[in-house]
């Protein structure tokens, strides 16, 4: 469920006003690692490496109180949960999505994963929580690339979150 706030009574009150600005508030990260150990795990328990790489992921953000606010229609909207977007092939050889509860719980996740993408690959019909927060996700392999690309903004100038 999400809730409106106030974006002056929380520390994200400058991004707010750069977001409402920006006809696409959005910031895009990208960061190599070494993911050998989890590619282990993934054959040890006979799970998927997406899968795993994902719950990683949303462990990590599910941590950050600010990946949970989003602005919305000229308001800034908190939300109580979050979940993983995933991009699925479908029978019809097009792309389905569904979005993933994050779960500290692992096998959870796992059978949440596994049940979603299955479903959305077969019926070709998107499963999406609009009440979560969500975490859209790529892995593209092979690439060396570490950036950080901010919001694609007409607003130039210094600011400093606080």
């Amino acid at each position: 469920m999400k809730k409106e706030i106030n974006p002056k009574e929380t520390n994200r009150a400058i991004a707010f006003e750069l977001w409402m600005k920006s006809p696409m508030p959005m910031v895009t990260l990208t960061k190599t690692f070494d993911v050998t150990r989890l590619c282990k795990v993934s054959r040890r328990r006979g799970m998927k490496f997406n899968m795993l790489l994902c719950w990683c992921i949303g462990k990590a953000a599910s941590g950050i109180e600010e990946f949970y606010m989003l602005p919305h229609n000229g308001k800034l909207y908190k939300y109580d949960r979050m979940a993983i977007n995933m991009i699925v092939e479908n029978v019809k050889g097009g792309l389905s999505f569904c979005d993933v509860a994050v779960s500290d719980d692992l096998e959870q996740f796992n059978a949440n994963y596994m049940h979603l993408t299955e479903t959305i690959s077969q019926t070709c019909q998107d499963i999406l929580d609009d009440e979560a927060v969500i975490v859209g996700t790529s892995a593209v392999t092979g690439t060396e690339l570490d950036s950080i690309v901010n919001q694609y903004s007409e607003v130039s100038g210094n600011h400093r979150e606080r």
